[in-house]
């Protein structure tokens, strides 16, 4: 311990002489003085040395505290430059924080163009989109007009069946009118004819065309000879892409027919029309009823009704006998009660003969007269 205090104490002395030598000499004077006053007191000697040397180690001492002009100089320069050191720092430091407002700015600046560039981006894909969506909506459009074009140059104009007349004959809305429709290159058989009676497959072919028809939508597709001298619309009418004259056509229960002048579909239709001859189904079911001839009809007589027998002649009614039983059946009606006996009015009734005409024999026509009396 005592040797870490005494290296302590010379490191100390060593930096207290570097920094200050003059005030060092000064006091190491001022020690040998001292030492001097302790040698002169054990001799009691009254010299004025010690002293003499203790006053200019003391003012040795005090000289080298006050500073020269090298220090001052020094100190003025330390000063100085701490001053510019801290002027430095200051000057650093604003820079420093001006750098660092500068690079807060700059990123603030950048976090805003990468925001603007987001935004635009999202803009610009927005813009993609409805432009995508709108090109695919015009497009989509496009191609349902150009169907619906094509579907009405190929089908014709939409329209309702509000009502079957018969097998070749509609009742429809179209365009906001109310139109009749016959139809072209077929013939069905008659049903209302005012002056023909109900011809074969007439009724079904009707209801085959409500049941198909009747309340849907179809497309009409109106013949080159637009109107008949009834004024009803010629026309071929299709549902589901298939004509109602080809499908009664298929089912043998109409005929191919040059009644207008439109024979666009006179080919399809003896098409869908054979296998109804070969099947001998419908109106081909009867012999000589229909013929493949499209200029022909139907051919239909309703058989003759058979002549009604003749009445036979009612019998002659036979004379009754003749009676001699001297009882007069002349006279007013008689009753039960004109005779006293049973037997007198039994001989009386079989007298007036086998009608009974006084009605003797009452309700139960057993032969017997007056039955009640004795």
């Amino acid at each position: 311990m005592a040797t870490l205090l005494g290296i302590f104490l010379i490191i100390l002395g060593i930096v207290f002489v570097f920094n200050f030598p003059i005030v060092t000499i000064g006091l190491a004077i001022i020690i040998y003085a001292l030492y001097e006053f302790g040698e002169n007191a054990k001799l009691k000697a009254k010299s004025k040395v010690p002293l003499i040397i203790l006053l200019f180690g003391v003012l040795l001492a005090i000289v080298g505290f006050i500073p020269g002009e090298d220090n001052i100089a020094t100190n003025q320069n330390e000063v100085k430059s701490e001053t510019v050191e801290t002027d430095e720092k200051k000057s650093t430091a604003a820079e420093s924080q001006e750098e660092k407002d500068k690079a807060a700015l700059e990123e603030e600046e950048a976090e805003a163009k990468a925001e603007a560039k987001e935004e635009a981006e999202r803009k610009a894909k927005a813009e993609a989109r409805a432009k995508e969506k709108a090109e695919k909506e015009a497009k989509e459009k496009a191609e349902a007009e150009a169907k619906a074009k094509a579907e009405k140059e190929k089908y014709g104009v939409l329209a309702t069946v509000t009502r079957v007349v018969d097998g070749d004959t509609l009742e429809i809305s179209m365009n906001g009118k109310t139109e009749d429709v016959r139809l072209l290159l077929i013939d069905t058989p008659e049903t209302v004819h005012p002056s023909e009676p109900v011809e074969p497959f007439g009724p079904e072919a009707s209801q085959f065309v409500k049941d198909t028809l009747e309340g849907k939508e179809v497309r009409v597709k109106v013949g080159t000879e637009e109107r008949d001298k009834y004024d009803r619309v010629l026309a071929y009418v299709f549902i589901n892409g298939e004509t109602i004259q080809e499908k009664l056509l298929s089912e043998g229960l109409a005929k191919t027919a040059y009644l207008y002048n439109d024979l666009t579909m006179l080919e399809e239709f003896h098409a869908a029309q054979q296998p109804a001859i070969d099947a001998g189904i419908g109106v081909w079911s009867i012999p000589n009823y229909a013929h493949v001839d499209d200029d022909d009809g139907f051919h239909y007589h309703e058989p003759e009704p058979e002549p009604e027998p003749e009445p036979e002649p009612e019998p002659e009614p036979e004379p009754e006998p003749e009676t001699n039983t001297g009882i007069d059946t002349s006279g007013a009606d008689r009753d039960c009660g004109d005779f006293s006996t049973q037997a007198e009015a039994q001989a009386f009734m079989e007298a007036s003969g086998s009608s009974d005409p006084h009605r003797l024999d009452g309700n139960d026509n057993d032969g017997l007269a007056c039955e009640s009396l004795p």
